[in-house]
């Protein structure tokens, strides 16, 4: 057994240095010998490729008054080192849950390049907002005054502004864009991926509710009312912008595809940048083709990514 082993080894050797064909070694080998040269090589190589760890977490909320999930990715080699991680909190989408980042997209494989803590917060249908009908649904400060200082505390997080991002799809593009209006001193960075900012001002607006099932459209105001008060000011993107200190806002990555199936996202998107540069806020947007979907998500995320190093100014794995 020993020999037969030593004769795998030195095949596989081979392969490496000669760069012969896998498929010719097992062709050669034959089945048994497929499945032994891939447990010899999961063997040499376990410790070689970075590994991430998904941990389905939970923290109770005072804000929401529950147990709230979450997934937290960690780094390769968190378990082994005492160093702290900058982090990004990731938000999904409307209808979606803390697990789609991670279920639907490739971000798990994109996070083994980058020393970064993720969080995948659950969001609900709450449009990251304090509710102003219902006691219990304070989405907003259940992020902000609970999710980050809790995370915090309980993982290896590098607790400042510096090193801290907010980024979303969709619903969560929205509630990334708010945060980072609102609390400008907690991120450095923020992201909105096909950004639904067209509320709460949008339930004003006939054609874009005739374009919402009723489903949605009762959620809605009963987040943010159903006419226009001073809820609706504190969490209309636009109007922060407006009143926002631009020497205080964080970088702005702003990105909708041309074909999203929301029709006002691209030209809102655009309006939301045009007023970002006429506050001379730090900024980027981008249209490219590709619809509100997991496609160009999934793409987008790992532009993400790379901007959230290159913005810090820190390096690569």
């Amino acid at each position: 057994m020993h020999n037969e082993y030593s004769n795998l080894f030195e095949i596989v050797k081979f392969a490496l240095i000669e760069g012969e064909s896998f498929c010719m070694i097992i062709k050669i080998h034959g089945e048994i010998m497929k499945y032994k040269f891939l447990l010899l090589l999961g063997l040499l190589f376990q410790n070689t490729f970075p590994q991430v760890t998904v941990v389905d977490d939970s923290l109770f909320s005072q804000s929401v008054n529950t147990t709230i999930k979450f997934y937290a990715i960690l780094p390769d080699g968190y378990s082994k080192r005492s160093e702290r991680y900058p982090v990004l909190y990731l938000l999904h989408g409307l209808t979606g849950n803390y697990t789609d980042w991670v279920r639907l997209s490739n971000i798990v494989r994109y996070a083994k390049e980058y020393r970064l803590i993720i969080i995948t917060p659950e969001g609900k249908d709450g449009w990251y907002s304090n509710s102003i009908s219902s006691q219990n649904s304070n989405y907003e400060g259940y992020i902000v005054n609970d999710v980050i200082p809790i995370i915090e505390k309980k993982y290896r997080i590098l607790q400042s502004r510096f090193n801290r991002a907010i980024a979303g799809l969709s619903m969560g593009g929205y509630g990334a864009i708010k945060f980072g209006l609102k609390y400008p001193g907690k991120f450095f960075f923020v992201a909105g991926m096909s950004p639904a900012i067209q509320f709460p001002k949008g339930l004003e607006d006939s054609a874009i509710v005739a374009r919402r099932s009723k489903e949605s459209t009762i959620n809605l105001r009963s987040i943010f009312g159903t006419t226009q008060n001073d809820t609706w000011n504190e969490n209309d993107v636009f109007y922060l912008a407006e009143h926002a200190d631009a020497k205080s806002l964080p970088y702005f990555y702003l990105t909708v595809g041309s074909q999203d199936g929301i029709l006002e996202l691209p030209d809102l998107t655009h309006n939301f940048a045009s007023a970002l540069r006429k506050k001379g806020a730090a900024f980027e947007m981008h249209e490219t083709a590709g619809a509100h979907d997991w496609k160009f998500w999934d793409k987008e995320i790992e532009i993400v990514l790379q901007r959230i190093l290159e913005i810090s100014g820190k390096k690569r794995k």
